[in-house]
């Protein structure tokens, strides 16, 4: 399975976003880590994505009867799925580190930070897609999963334009 992960868009889709994400095929599912949550339908109409997944942010404001977590087993992998601010990521992975170990998470998927970030901590991948738009790190950039029965493959791919 291929994933398309995506962060901290902040209501900014660029035509040119779109058609870096093309360049790296088809995807068959895209996790939208927060920070405008809803712009996750909206990439997935544009690059043809049927499945989607997506948490709210603190920039989110209409989450009523949304969970700030999902908590889910994707190809024999077990996710954590927040956006991170409740967990106080730009300070620390602790929080997050403790309900990754708590719900016995293979991969955890977050952003707040606007830095990617691709590390295996304790077995655990921590994965943080960085910002579409607004990046801290130098480049905006996206993330893609792709999972295997045998392998898990992360990476980081920056956004050209």
């Amino acid at each position: 399975m291929k994933i398309l992960v995506i962060s901290d868009s902040h209501n900014v889709i660029l035509d040119s976003q779109i058609e870096d994400i093309k360049k790296e095929g088809q995807f068959e599912l895209l996790i939208h880590c927060g920070d405008k949550y809803n712009d996750a339908d909206k990439f997935a109409e544009k690059l043809h994505i049927e499945r989607v997944l997506s948490v709210p942010g603190n920039c989110d404001y209409s989450v009523i009867g949304m969970e700030p977590t999902i908590i889910q087993e994707i190809e024999g992998k077990k996710f954590v799925i927040t956006h991170g601010h409740l967990h106080n990521v730009k300070f620390s992975l602790h929080s997050l580190k403790s309900l990754a170990k708590k719900n016995k998470a293979d991969i955890v998927l977050y952003g707040h930070t606007h830095h990617s970030r691709n590390e295996i901590i304790d077995r655990i991948l921590f994965f943080n897609p960085g910002s579409t738009i607004f990046p801290k790190d130098g480049r905006a950039s996206f993330g893609v999963l792709e999972i295997t029965p045998d392998s898990l493959d992360s990476r980081i791919v920056p956004l050209e334009n």
